[in-house]
């Protein structure tokens, strides 16, 4: 900024000089202000000039950084939308995958919960059923004890039946025997009026003779005597052998009695283990020739013999026919056995099996069942005559030859036990028919049985 020069003043004067001082100094400082004011003017347009130049370059400079943040922004923006989408599919591709791993994890952790539950259940149900098992095996130690102790007096008594039955035998011998010396005795006793007759002819001849022979009366009186005598002896023979025999039906009574009570209680204990061990049935068992190949057996109802019942089962589920075979094919039945007639080393061991288990040799049953109700139809299945363990399956109505019958010679026969019926694997039966067979109905092919099993659940 420019400043002016005065010059000095001359020192003032009085009066007009004050005065003029005065007004001199006024037109000084005017015109100092004046140029003052000029100067400053002139200063300002330059600097406005310049503030103004600078304003429009500022201008020009904010439209030109504007119009580039403009399109920074619109790249940022552009640039952001993408990462904001790209951040969104990760995100949402991440939350998916999170969701659906928590998901399985669930799943996973749930049925992780479910099988530690069905774990816990299963043990639970393991211990129970170790508890049951021991329970049972105890209960088949006690069964088997008692099967051994009833086996034993089975045998006991089958020994003392056989006694009686000699004995009865003997007896009947014996009132035949009766019978013969009573017609006999008839002789005699026809002989002795004969005898007396004529002694009395002979007493009336000697009267009327009066030549009596004492030595032919002595002869017919000791005639009559021997035979009043031998009379006699006859009839306390028979009287005897009538008490005898008396006594022998009443003890054959008694056993009768105590065999039917024995019978009762086996059917009790048989019933009872087979509601323990398989359940209240009905009952199925199933006999596999292979894999395709199986029959399925429906068992009689359990308390028309359960001691039958539960004999067989218990030799399906113990596997006693498992490489046994079909071996004989009639027109009438289909019969199978733990019998093995192709491989000697293999029926060797099952009949050992047998005869440990004590099916061997006198069959499997203690005493034989047969119901009207459940008879030899077609297609059912009965153990033979010997009562087991061989099994044979009705190929026709079987009832006249298999039931209860009279046989001449024999007299009545109890029927074969019948227990179960064919209700699957009528073709199996059908193919093994059809197979060729040897001159005594037995099969030259070997139909084998590879497994048996008692059948838990079957629905129809």
């Amino acid at each position: 900024m420019t400043t002016a020069k005065h010059e000095a003043l001359p020192p003032p004067r009085s009066g007009t000089s004050l005065v003029v001082t005065i007004l001199l100094m006024a037109i000084s400082a005017l015109l100092s202000g004046y140029v003052t004011s000029t100067i400053l003017d002139k200063e300002y347009k330059i600097i406005f000039a310049e503030m103004q130049k600078d304003c429009h370059q500022i201008q020009n400079d904010y439209l030109t950084c504007r119009s580039h943040a403009a399109e920074e922004t619109t790249k940022w923006r552009i640039y952001a939308d993408q990462n904001i989408r790209a951040c969104q599919g990760y995100v949402e591709r991440h939350l998916g995958e999170d969701i659906l791993a928590y998901k399985l994890g669930s799943d996973g952790l749930g049925k992780a919960i479910n099988r530690t539950l069905e774990h816990e259940a299963l043990q639970f149900e393991l211990t129970q059923s170790e508890a049951k098992a021991t329970t049972l095996l105890n209960s088949n130690i006690i069964l088997n004890q008692e099967v051994e102790a009833l086996e034993k007096d089975r045998a006991i008594r089958t020994r003392q039946m056989k006694n009686f039955v000699t004995e009865l035998e003997d007896a009947e011998r014996a009132l035949e025997l009766r019978d013969l010396e009573r017609v006999e005795c008839d002789r005699y006793y026809r002989d002795l009026i004969n005898c007396e007759e004529s002694l009395d002819q002979a007493k009336q001849d000697n009267v009327n003779n009066e030549a009596p022979s004492s030595h032919t009366v002595k002869q017919l009186s000791d005639q009559v005597q021997a035979l009043q005598n031998q009379g006699k002896m006859k009839e306390a023979m028979l009287e005897e052998m009538g008490f005898t025999l008396n006594d022998a039906k009443k003890e054959i009574q008694s056993w009768k009695v105590k065999a039917e009570s024995l019978a009762e209680k086996v059917n009790f204990r048989c019933r009872r283990d087979v509601l323990k061990q398989y359940g209240p049935g009905p009952h199925y068992v199933q006999i596999a020739l292979s894999q395709e190949e199986t029959i399925l057996l429906k068992m009689a109802p359990l308390d028309l013999m359960s001691h039958t019942i539960h004999i067989f089962m218990n030799l399906i589920q113990e596997k006693m026919y498992v490489g046994g075979t079909f071996l004989l094919a009639r027109e009438h039945i289909l019969v199978a056995a733990p019998i093995d007639a192709f491989d000697p080393e293999n029926n060797q061991r099952l009949e050992e099996e047998m005869v440990d288990e004590g099916y061997f040799p006198d069959g499997a049953l203690l005493f034989h069942q047969y119901s009207p109700e459940f008879p030899h139809a077609k297609y059912t299945v009965g153990f033979s005559s010997t009562g087991g363990p061989l099994f044979y399956i009705n190929i026709q109505d079987n009832i006249e030859a298999h039931g209860p019958r009279h046989i001449d010679n024999e007299g009545d026969v109890e029927g074969d036990p019948v227990f179960a019926e064919v209700v699957e694997g009528f073709e199996v039966i059908q193919r093994i028919l059809a197979l060729p067979r040897n001159e005594d109905d037995s099969l030259n092919t070997r139909v084998q049985i590879v497994d048996t099993y008692v059948v838990e659940s079957y629905a129809k």
